[in-house]
C-alpha cells in the first residue's frame, strides 16, 4: 500500500522540493502562456519548450494584436514572451497598450525578446514595463531566467 505524501516528508530538502512543485503546478493551472514571435528559430524554440516543461494553456503567433485580445479576454494571468520586432504591434507599442489597462497588466508577466541586448536597451525595455528581457536567439538557460525573475520557477 503506498505511503501518503505527508509521510515522504522527512527533511527540509522534502519539504522545498513539495514546494517547488505545488508552485510549478501553480503556474501551470494559473497562467496563459503565449508567444509573439518573429524568427523562425524562435518560432520553432518555444512552443517544443513548452511541450518540453508539460505547458499545454499556449498560443504562439506573429501578430501581436492577437495576443493582446486573448490577454484581454481571459480570466487568468498571462505570461507573453514578446519579440520587440513584432510588424503589426511591436514590444513597447504591446507595453503602451497594457498600460492602458491596468487591471490587465496587473496580471500580465511580459518576457521581452530583442536582437540587440545592450544594458541601454535592456533598461529602457524595463522601463518601458516588462518584467524580464533576453536576446535572440532564445535559449533554454536565458528562458529559465527569465521565468525566475518573473517569479516562476521552471
Amino acid at each position: 500500500m503506498p505511503m501518503p505524501v505527508i509521510e515522504k516528508i522527512s527533511t527540509i530538502d522534502d519539504m522545498k522540493a513539495l514546494l517547488n512543485e505545488l508552485h510549478r503546478l501553480e503556474a501551470k493551472l494559473l497562467f496563459d502562456f503565449y508567444g509573439v514571435l518573429q524568427d523562425f528559430s524562435s518560432k520553432k524554440f518555444l512552443p517544443q519548450w513548452y511541450q518540453k516543461k508539460g505547458i499545454k494553456n499556449s498560443f504562439i503567433t506573429e501578430k501581436g494584436n492577437d495576443v493582446l485580445l486573448k490577454i484581454y479576454n481571459s480570466k487568468k494571468c498571462s505570461l507573453v514572451v514578446y519579440d520587440l520586432e513584432t510588424h503589426d504591434l511591436n514590444g513597447l507599442q504591446f507595453l503602451a497598450a497594457l498600460d492602458k489597462k491596468p487591471e490587465v497588466k496587473a496580471k500580465c508577466k511580459v518576457i521581452m525578446v530583442t536582437p540587440e541586448l545592450t544594458q541601454d536597451v535592456k533598461t529602457k525595455i524595463l522601463n518601458h514595463g516588462a518584467n524580464a528581457v533576453i536576446g535572440k536567439t532564445i535559449t533554454e538557460e536565458a528562458l529559465q531566467n527569465a521565468f525566475l525573475k518573473v517569479g516562476l520557477d521552471y
